[in-house]
C-alpha cells in the first residue's frame, strides 16, 4: 500500500547589567536553509500496531515545506494535538505476518533565530500562560521554586531572572552521557539529586526542564522545544552530526525557550555538552562564549518538532501521558515500545536529497 500527500505546511544582547551586552554570532545569519530527511522504521510484530511520528512544527524560523510517506500501513493520517499543537503523523497497520514499514519524509525550511533582548516586564497573552503551569514533570512549587527565588533574588524584570536561572543553570549541571536518549527530564527527581550530592546530572531533556521549571516557578514563561540535530554544527564539531554524516537516529536534542514580549532562544544543555565532548575545564574562553552565544540565540543546525510536555497525543494513546515526543512512538496491541531500545523499535533516520 503506497501513499503520499504533500502540503506546505536578533541574535542582539543588551540593556541589564545582569545580561549579556555582546553580539555573539558566528556563520551565515542571513540566508535560509533547507534540508530532507527521512524516517525508516520497521516494526517486527504480528500483532496490530499503532504509531506516532513528531514532525517539524511551523514557526518564524521554520516551516514544513514537504511531506511523504509510503508503507504498508492500514491507515494513516497527520494530526495535531489539542492543548500544544505539536504534529503528528499517526499509522496503524493490523495484524497479520507481513512486516508492518512506513517511510516517512520530510522536508524544512529553516533559519537562525534573531531576537531582541528587551529588558522590561510584560502582560502574558492567553495563549503563552499555559507555559507559566506546572505538568507532572515540571514542577513550580516547593524546592524549585524557593531555589528559583534564591537564584533570582533581586533581579525584577522577566530578561534578568531569565539570565540568572539559564547561568546557574549551564554552571551548576553537567552532561552525563551514561542517560540514555535526551533523559527523561523529571525535574523533581533531578532536584532529589541535587539535595543528594550536590550536582545536577543529565541529558539535554533534563537541563531544559530545569531551566523551564525555574522560570515558571518566578512567573516567566518558559518551555522546553524537542528536535533533531539535521546538519554539522558551526559552533562545534562536537555538538552535532560529523560532516558528511547522514544519520540522524540519535541526533535529538532539547533546547529552550523563555518569553519576555517575544520567545527567546536558550540552550544550556549545549554549553555542558561543550564542556564533556571537548574536555574543557568551565572557565574556558570557548565555554564562557558559549554561555552567552546560547542566550538569545541557537546553533542553526537543529530543526524544532515542539514543545509539548506530559501530553495526549492525537489520536489518543493507551498509555497516558506522555512525557514529550521528540522520538517516535508506538504501542503493540496497546502496549507502549520503548523508543531507545532498537532491539524492540526498529528504525532510522537518515538526511536525504531532493
Amino acid at each position: 500500500m503506497n501513499r503520499r500527500e504533500l502540503f506546505k505546511l536578533s541574535a542582539l544582547l543588551g540593556a541589564s547589567a545582569f545580561i549579556p551586552s555582546k553580539v555573539l554570532a558566528s556563520g551565515d545569519f542571513s540566508g535560509k536553509r533547507r534540508v530532507y530527511f527521512r524516517y525508516e522504521i520497521e516494526l517486527p510484530y504480528k500483532e496490530s500496531v499503532r504509531l506516532w511520528v513528531p514532525l517539524p512544527i511551523d514557526t518564524d524560523y521554520q516551516r514544513l515545506t514537504g511531506l511523504s510517506f509510503r508503507g504498508t500501513y492500514r491507515k494513516v493520517s497527520v494530526h495535531k494535538e489539542k492543548v500544544y499543537g505539536a504534529p503528528i503523523l499517526y499509522a496503524e497497520f493490523p495484524k497479520g505476518p507481513e512486516k508492518k514499514r512506513i517511510e516517512v519524509k520530510v522536508s524544512v525550511e529553516f533559519r537562525p533565530r534573531k531576537v531582541s533582548l528587551v529588558d522590561g516586564n510584560f502582560k502574558v497573552p492567553k495563549e503563552v500562560k499555559k507555559f507559566l503551569e506546572p505538568t507532572p514533570s515540571i514542577p513550580t512549587e516547593g524546592r524549585v521554586k524557593e531555589l528559583a527565588t534564591e537564584i533570582t533574588k533581586g533581579m525584577r524584570t522577566m530578561t534578568q531572572k531569565a539570565w540568572a536561572i539559564y547561568r546557574w543553570v549551564a554552571e551548576n549541571t553537567y552532561r552525563d552521557p551514561k542517560v540514555k536518549g535526551c533523559g527523561p527530564g523529571d525535574v523533581n527527581a533531578l532536584l532529589r539529586m541535587l539535595e543528594e550530592t550536590g550536582k545536577i546530572g543529565g541529558k539535554c531533556a533534563d537541563i531544559s526542564s530545569v531551566f523551564v521549571a525555574m522560570c515558571r516557578s518566578v512567573g516567566v514563561p518558559a518551555r522546553e522545544v524537542f528536535g533533531i540535530r539535521v546538519l554539522p554544527s558551526e559552533l562545534s564539531k562536537k555538538l552535532s552530526v560529523k560532516p558528511g554524516s547522514d544519520d540522524l537516529t540519535k541526533a535529538q536534542h532539547c533546547r529552550a525557550e523563555f518569553w519576555a514580549g517575544e520567545w527567546i532562544p536558550v540552550d544550556p544543555a549545549d554549553v555542558t555538552k561543550i564542556v564533556l565532548e571537548e574536555k574543557l575545564p568551565k572557565n574556558h574562553p570557548k565555554v564562557e562564549f558559549a554561555k552567552y552565544y546560547f542566550f538569545g540565540s541557537w546553533d542553526p543546525h537543529w530543526v524544532a518538532y515542539n514543545w509539548a510536555r506530559d501530553l495526549l497525543l492525537e489520536p489518543e494513546q493507551k498509555e497516558k501521558p506522555l512525557n514529550f515526543f521528540g522520538y517516535p512512538y508506538a504501542e503493540v496491541e496497546g502496549f507502549p515500545l520503548n523508543w531507545l531500545e532498537p532491539k524492540t523499535f526498529v528504525y532510522r533516520i537518515r538526511r536525504v536529497t531532493a
